[in-house]
């Protein structure tokens, strides 16, 4: 049988997604094969579309690779941005017809595809599978709530570095460096603030040498203890 490199790469990243030791889950090899042979990879230009609010919920997504920013128009046509996604994440979650938010990508980007149907099919015929996605279902909706509670209890600079920090583990996997893919407008609009406190926060770090900044996108954590202090002020 033919070496298929992309199939590979599907079954890696369907297994990231449903978190660590997924494959000693029963049936979890089984899954991931029928699910793969189901799947289709699709390249997102950078600020283009996955989906638009409104458009029919059919599919799951999951990134292989660059990162997603979910934002939604708000009744009075403003933007509200609530989750920025990378490799490994669940991306469509809805239990209605439609979507209730729009995926954009940042920068190039690829995704699985996956038809909501088939999942569905191929989850009862392996219960185990599928109480392992439902108990990760659970946990993003644990981190929404725990944004919300976040963004009623803190100020806006702490708001910021709390940010920071989530991104120093999720893009710098622990390092103190890394590179933000989003725009300060897209940070603002994540955090419930406006531009200029954003910009304002940055700043204040910066002087402060909390962090250094290169070219509004590179981060660099001086005082990461400070950091973690400042955030649970």
């Amino acid at each position: 049988m033919a070496f298929d490199k992309n199939k590979i790469l599907i079954k890696t990243s369907l297994s990231s997604c449903f978190g660590s030791h997924f494959t000693e889950v029963d049936g979890a090899s089984e899954f991931i094969s029928e699910l793969a042979l189901q799947a289709e990879e699709v390249c997102i230009k950078p600020l283009s579309y996955v989906f638009n609010e409104n458009d029919a919920s059919d599919y799951l997504y999951i990134p292989e690779s660059g990162s997603i920013m979910l934002e939604r128009s708000t009744a009075s046509g403003r933007r509200q941005v609530f989750a920025f996604l990378f490799t490994g994440n669940l991306l469509g979650l809805s239990e209605h017809a439609n979507y209730n938010f729009s995926a954009k990508a940042l920068n190039d980007a690829s995704v699985i595809k996956i038809n909501k149907q088939i999942m569905k099919d191929v989850f009862e015929k392996h219960p185990a599978v599928a109480q392992r996605y439902y108990n990760v279902t659970n946990h993003i909706l644990s981190l929404v709530l725990d944004q919300l509670f976040i963004m009623g209890q803190k100020t806006a600079h702490q708001r910021l570095v709390l940010f920071l920090l989530d991104m120093q583990k999720r893009i710098g996997h622990g390092t103190n460096k890394f590179l933000l893919p989003m725009s300060r407008q897209d940070i603002a609009d994540y955090l419930g603030m406006s531009l200029e406190t954003a910009s304002r926060g940055f700043s204040k770090l910066k002087t402060d040498q909390l962090i250094n900044i290169v070219n509004n996108y590179q981060i660099t954590m001086l005082q990461k203890d400070k950091l973690c202090e400042y955030a649970e002020l």
